[in-house]
């Protein structure tokens, strides 16, 4: 079992995605930044340091949102935590993307998202992202 946290950053009505880089695994589809706990780390510990690592920047993790966790992959059995979150900086570096773009609820079909960042989609929609700025 791979243990991931997820996190689902608001801005001013959106969300932002990040597209995998094209040697990753997964390359070239759309996700929430995150990526595994490390030994001793909660979810949400794991996300702070995610952001951290992979945006170059600090977040305020919100809460855990309520969705599906399990998920049967080709490499292995995910169990993933997905948070509202908001960033503290932008510095939006490109360390495990190539590319990040800010949704509206209605543009997040416009990209190919990876199969476990899925279910949060419908959450997202029906969600009135104001409550959190």
């Amino acid at each position: 079992m791979i243990k991931v946290a997820a996190a689902v950053i608001v801005s001013e009505g959106k969300i932002l995605a990040a597209k995998r880089k094209n040697e990753r695994l997964g390359g070239g589809f759309w996700e929430f930044p995150g990526g595994k706990l490390e030994p001793g780390e909660t979810p949400k510990q794991a996300c702070q340091r995610e952001v951290a690592e992979e945006l170059g920047d600090q977040c305020e993790v919100l809460e855990r949102i309520d969705v599906s966790r399990h998920f049967e992959t080709p490499y292995g059995e995910l169990e993933i935590d997905f948070f509202w979150t908001k960033l503290k900086t932008y510095n939006l570096k490109l360390v495990a993307a190539s590319e990040y773009r800010w949704l509206t609820p209605e543009q997040l079909e416009s990209v190919t998202w990876l199969k476990p960042s899925e279910p949060v989609l419908e959450v997202i929609k029906q969600t009135d992202l104001r409550k959190f700025e």
